[in-house]
């Protein structure tokens, strides 16, 4: 009897990881949202029903209060995940999508140069944006919010590329290989790594292309390409 043997390729892998990721990640967070809801309210209700007559009293609650938003959003982040089902696609211009996302980041001690040409395109303006404000908060991560994010908008006959580059710590081979991967992070203490996830599935649902190239010490390009809209 004549068996087949059937390989999966890193993308398809990728994919059903990323579905049973998605599955387990949206029961648990709405779970945990109720947990997070009733320590916020306790932490409210701590905050202002004692009295504060030393200075432990107070950097504790105030950790508390802290702590309970940073749980809230690492929940958000996951959710973000398990939303990416559909996209509202119509025409808009890529100049408000960026527009928007640059609105969006904090730029506060960095400095973003950008050259953003208006070309229209035929996708989602809200979850586009949320894939350039993932990747430009990656980028001042990596230069710890200090120097220049520049991006650059090159447009050609059928399609649109936004290039995205900073100069900072970079990555190394392997940790390129997984920036992808859902629950991958380099700041650890700061994100559980979603950001490129989510953007890979955004653009992707757009038929469109996100590649990243990186060195150790020498910085990281991400480039977005989309089709542009014909009249």
């Amino acid at each position: 009897m004549n068996e087949k043997t059937y390989t999966l390729t890193k993308k398809e892998l990728n994919f059903e990881k990323n579905k049973v990721i998605a599955r387990f990640a949206s029961i648990a967070s709405h779970d945990l949202k109720n947990v997070v809801a009733g320590l916020s309210n306790i932490a409210y209700f701590l905050n202002k029903s004692i009295k504060i007559e030393n200075p432990t009293q107070e950097k504790m609650l105030g950790l508390l209060s802290k702590e309970v938003g940073t749980l809230n959003t690492r929940i958000s982040e996951i959710l973000d995940m398990t939303r990416v089902k559909q996209v509202k696609k119509e025409p808009c211009d890529l100049k408000d999508v960026l527009e928007t996302a640059l609105q969006q980041s904090d730029a506060e001690g960095v400095t973003l140069e950008a050259n953003i040409q208006s070309v229209k395109i035929y996708g989602d303006k809200e979850k586009l944006a949320q894939v350039f404000f993932n990747i430009i908060k990656n980028s001042k991560d990596a230069i710890d919010n200090k120097g220049t994010v520049k991006i650059d908008t090159v447009v050609g006959a059928d399609t649109v590329s936004v290039t995205i580059i900073d100069h900072g710590k970079g990555m190394d081979a392997e940790t390129l290989d997984q920036c992808f991967d859902p629950m991958f992070s380099t700041k650890t203490a700061k994100s559980i790594g979603m950001g490129l996830t989510v953007a890979l599935q955004i653009v992707e649902m757009h038929n469109g292309k996100l590649e990243i190239t990186s060195s150790p010490s020498q910085g990281t390009t991400a480039v977005v390409t989309l089709s542009i809209l014909k009249d």
